[in-house]
C-alpha cells in the first residue's frame, strides 16, 4: 500500500486593477510650503562624509524625522525612540546634530522636559553601516518614571526590524520591500521598482514618504501582523518571495485544451508499451475523456466525483503480449503550477491505496485539497485494446477553482519512462514545467471546476 500525505505552502489569484492613492502631509494643498504649517519642531545641519545638509525636524511620540529644508516635504532621515514619549510635541526641548564621538560625523541628541521638570536626553551615534545607533549608556531617561511610580506602564515600540522584509499588497500587482536603512520601494511581479522613498516608524505602523512628490502613505499594523492601508482600503501581508498575480498556467502558455463531458480527446503518444526491462518500448496514441459523477457544495466544501477514462487502441498493445502498458495522468493547481503529487499505481487499485492531501497557497489564501482515487483496467473492450477508468473523489474549498486534470504524453525512451514513475520521490509538489521527463506542452488539460 502506498500512502502519502504532504503539505506545502506556496503562494492565488484575485487580480484587481487598483492604483494606490498616496496622501500628502496633513493639511497640504498644492503649492503650499509645508514649513509654514506649524509642524516644524526644530532645525539643524547634518554632516556625513564631509557634506552638510540643512534639515527641519518634526517630532511624534515614537520618532523624530528630519526633512530637507525645502518647500516640498521630503524625508531625509529619522531616528526611532526606544519608548513612547507622551505629549512629545509639547515636551520637546531641543535637538542637536553635533559630533559627540570625534569621527566628524553628525550624531543626534533629542531632549525633552516633562511636566515635572525632569529632563530626558536620547542619544544616537552615527555608524556608517547601521546608521544612527541608539546609545542607552549615553542617554538620560526620565520620562515615564512618574508613570511607573503610579503603576503605569510604558508600551514597547515596534522597531524598524519588525517591518524589514517583503510585504505583498493583497489583490495588487505590487509588493512593498522595506530595508534596514529605512528606505522602501514598491515593486511589481517582475521586481521592477514602481515607487520608492524613506519611511518613519510610528506608534501604530509606518509612514511611507515618497521620493519626488513629498506624498505620504500611512500603513497601520494590525494584531494579526498585517499592514492596513486605510487610505485605499487595502492590506499587505509578509511574504518570503514575489509571486506573480498571473496564474502559472496562463503565464506559461498551458491552455485548457480539453473539456469535461464533451467526449474523447486525442493524446498523441499518450500510451507506451514494452515487455521485460523495456524490450520493444514504443509509444502510441490514446484518447481521454472525463465524466462527472457528482459535484456538490455544502458547508463551504466542494465534493467532486469524476471518472477519467483512457481508451487505448488495440494497436498500442498488440506487440506487448504479456507485457506492460503505461499511461500517465495527474492533478495540478493552475495558479501555482504545483503538482498535487501522487504515487505511481500498478494494475487495479482501490481508493484506500491512493489517498493524498495537499495545501495550495496563492496570494494570501490557503486551500486544502484532499483526494482519493481507484484504478480499474479492462482489456478487449469493444474496439479498444484496453480501457483504464480512474475514479476520483476530491474535496476542496468551495471558493477554489484552480484544479486541473492532466493526461500526459509518454517519454520517448524506456529509461525516461522508468524515471517518470519515481517522480513522486524525486520532485514532490514541483511545478509542472520543472518535472523531469515530462513535456507539459504535449498534455491534455481539463479544468475540473468550471
Amino acid at each position: 500500500m502506498y500512502r502519502q500525505t504532504k503539505r506545502v505552502f506556496l503562494t492565488v489569484p484575485v487580480v484587481i486593477g487598483l492604483g494606490l492613492a498616496a496622501c500628502g502631509a496633513s493639511g497640504d494643498v498644492a503649492g503650499d510650503d509645508w514649513r509654514t504649517s506649524g509642524v516644524v519642531a526644530g532645525s539643524g545641519t547634518i554632516t556625513h562624509d564631509g557634506k552638510s545638509v540643512d534639515v527641519l525636524v518634526t517630532v511624534s511620540e515614537t520618532s523624530a524625522a528630519f526633512y530637507w529644508d525645502e518647500p516640498e516635504q521630503v524625508l531625509y532621515d529619522s531616528v526611532l525612540f526606544p519608548m513612547h514619549i507622551p505629549d512629545a510635541e509639547q515636551t520637546f526641548n531641543a535637538i542637536s546634530f553635533d559630533d559627540m564621538d570625534g569621527d566628524w560625523e553628525s550624531d543626534v541628541l533629542v531632549s525633552f522636559i516633562d511636566e515635572y521638570g525632569d529632563n530626558t536626553e536620547l542619544i544616537w551615534i552615527w555608524d556608517p553601516v547601521e546608521r544612527y545607533v541608539f546609545r542607552e549608556d549615553l542617554s538620560t531617561i526620565a520620562i515615564g518614571e512618574s508613570d511607573q511610580d503610579t503603576g503605569g506602564e510604558i508600551d514597547p515600540v515596534m522597531n524598524l526590524a519588525d517591518y524589514v522584509g517583503l510585504w505583498e499588497y493583497q489583490g495588487e500587482n505590487r509588493w512593498l520591500r522595506i530595508h534596514e536603512d529605512s528606505t522602501w520601494e514598491f515593486v511589481n511581479d517582475q521586481d521592477d521598482v514602481i515607487e520608492s522613498g524613506a519611511l518613519v516608524v510610528e506608534e501604530n505602523g509606518v509612514t511611507l514618504h515618497f521620493d519626488g512628490s513629498g506624498d505620504t502613505l500611512q500603513l497601520e499594523l494590525t494584531v494579526s501582523g498585517d499592514l492596513m492601508d486605510l487610505t485605499n482600503g487595502g492590506s499587505l501581508f509578509p511574504v518570503e518571495a514575489i509571486q506573480s498575480s498571473v496564474p502559472y498556467f496562463t503565464r506559461n502558455g498551458l491552455e485548457m485544451n480539453a473539456e469535461v463531458e464533451l467526449g474523447t480527446f486525442l493524446l498523441t503518444n499518450g500510451a507506451s508499451s514494452y515487455s521485460g526491462e523495456g524490450n520493444g518500448y514504443r509509444r502510441s496514441d490514446c484518447y481521454w475523456e472525463i465524466t462527472k459523477k457528482a459535484d456538490d457544495i455544502h458547508d463551504g466544501i466542494r465534493d467532486l466525483h469524476f471518472d477519467a477514462i483512457c481508451y487505448i487502441p488495440e494497436s498500442a498493445i498488440s506487440t506487448a503480449a504479456n507485457g506492460t502498458v503505461v499511461v500517465s495522468s495527474e492533478l495540478y493547481d493552475a495558479y501555482t503550477g504545483m503538482w498535487l503529487t501522487a504515487g505511481s499505481t500498478f494494475n487495479n487499485s482501490s481508493r484506500g491505496d491512493n489517498y493524498y492531501l495537499h495545501t495550495v497557497s496563492w496570494r494570501g489564501n490557503s486551500y486544502l485539497i484532499e483526494f482519493t482515487y481507484s484504478t480499474d483496467w479492462d482489456f478487449q473492450v469493444g474496439d479498444w485494446g484496453a480501457v483504464l477508468t480512474k475514479s476520483y473523489s476530491v474535496y476542496l474549498p468551495a471558493d477554489y477553482d484552480g484544479l486541473v486534470f492532466a493526461a500526459q504524453a509518454e517519454p520517448d525512451t524506456y529509461e525516461k519512462s522508468a524515471r517518470k514513475m519515481q517522480l513522486d520521490s524525486i520532485s514532490p509538489e514541483a511545478c509542472v514545467l520543472d518535472l523531469d521527463t515530462l513535456d507539459p506542452y504535449s498534455s491534455l488539460y481539463f479544468s475540473l471546476c468550471d
